[in-house]
């Protein structure tokens, strides 16, 4: 039996962003499943990295992944820009809080909200990544 773990996380977490998109269509316009060539429309969101350890016991394997998601905007000096920006990433907080299993039989309980720059070809964005501490899943040994 093949896992698919990587693609069912992939999946969950894309599946949180386009929910939160069409619910707040003017807060975050662009979602993608791995970083895009461009960003066309911005607020926008890219499922990045996604590491993971695996442990082995006699009969199972435990995989624990820490995927990211990274929000990207315009750097500008506008306080309202800075506080819708930052509303965003509050109800994104709360839109990942709201389903702790990002796919069947898997379950996750950290994240973390980082700033950071979002260097991109000839231009700079301000980003905040979310990193998942540790969704993880119990499989059956192959």
């Amino acid at each position: 039996m093949a896992t698919t773990f990587r693609t069912d996380i992939v999946g969950g977490i894309e599946a949180v962003l386009v929910a939160f998109r069409t619910a707040n269509p003017t807060l975050l316009l662009g979602v993608h499943r791995a970083r895009p060539e461009s960003f066309p429309d911005l607020p926008a969101a890219y499922i990045a990295n996604r590491p993971e350890a695996i442990t082995h016991d006699s009969g199972t394997r435990t995989r624990t992944m820490q995927p990211s998601v990274v929000v990207v905007r315009r750097i500008t000096d506008n306080e309202e820009a800075m506080a819708a920006f930052d509303t965003l990433v509050d109800l994104l907080v709360d839109a990942f809080t709201a389903v702790p299993q990002l796919a069947a039989n898997t379950i996750w309980d950290q994240l973390t909200v980082a700033d950071e720059d979002a260097p991109f070809g000839d231009y700079d964005f301000a980003a905040v990544r979310f990193t998942f501490g540790d969704v993880s899943i119990m499989e059956g040994r192959i």
